[in-house]
């Protein structure tokens, strides 16, 4: 920096000057002193804009890096809240999936229940009718006894509710 070097040498010009007899003054040549106020006068104004320029520049820097700085954050807060919005609908998307599927499991077994309710009964209701046709058996084949001995049934075996349908499945 030029203007420093020239108060630099304005120092230098009064420290080195000749002092006046019993006080503290000093002379100074007056032509090489206003010389030197002049340069500085001529410079610090090109300094003192280049301070200015800096500045500005200065200035312009850092509100760029605000305006940066605060689209980052916008950024960072939008894409916070995305990944928010995101993350509660996965939640949602799992809940209501594990809901859909605890249904069907509890659909599936209450079929399943069903399902078995209704198979015990028609296997009751065929080992009932198994056992309406093996007494219907049992009472033909003793019919076939007494018809080859010729003796009557006995009193237990004889013809119960079944009696006209097995008559007349007998002569058919």
């Amino acid at each position: 920096m030029e203007v420093h070097e020239k108060l630099g040498e304005l120092a230098a010009l009064v420290s080195g000057a000749r002092g006046v007899p019993l006080s503290s003054s000093v002379v100074v040549d007056r032509e090489q002193l206003l010389a030197l106020v002049a340069d500085v006068r001529r410079l610090l104004p090109a300094e003192v804009q280049q301070a200015g320029d800096v500045l500005a520049q200065r200035d312009e820097v850092l509100e760029a890096a605000r305006v940066d700085a605060s689209e980052l954050l916008s950024e960072a807060r939008s894409r916070a809240e995305e990944l928010v919005d995101a993350q509660a609908v996965t939640k949602a998307s799992r809940e209501r999936a594990d809901h859909i599927v605890q249904t069907a499991r509890d659909e599936a077994k209450r079929l399943r229940l069903d399902a078995d309710a209704w198979v015990d009964r028609k296997l009751a209701d065929f080992e009932d009718e198994l056992d309406r046709l093996k007494q219907q058996a049992a009472r033909g084949r003793d019919r076939l006894k007494v018809r080859d001995t010729g003796t009557e049934p006995a009193a237990d075996a004889g013809p119960g509710p079944d009696a006209s349908a097995t008559t007349s499945e007998s002569s058919s």
